[in-house]
């Protein structure tokens, strides 16, 4: 049997890196909940893009489902004023 992954872009990694560490951590274990049990996160499609989005306190994770290979393609992470822009 075949476990979810992600997988995070070039843009979300440059992001990741420049925020704290200690929010790091909790964008990435909320990652690695989402990989546990998606049913149990905070995840909402978003209107008029083919990303859905992962709340992490005042952050969000923009992401694709890919189901072919059973993961999450993370495509940006940011705060939450300026992700959907």
């Amino acid at each position: 049997m075949s476990e979810w992954s992600y997988v995070v872009q070039k843009p979300a990694v440059r992001y990741l890196k420049r925020i704290s560490r200690e929010n790091q951590q909790r964008i990435v274990d909320a990652l690695d909940g989402l990989i546990a049990d998606p049913t149990n996160a905070d995840v909402k499609p978003l209107k008029g893009r083919p990303e859905l989005r992962l709340r992490v306190g005042s952050y969000r994770v923009l992401f694709r489902v890919d189901k072919d290979n059973k993961r999450f393609v993370i495509t940006q992470i940011g705060p939450r004023g300026d992700i959907y822009k």
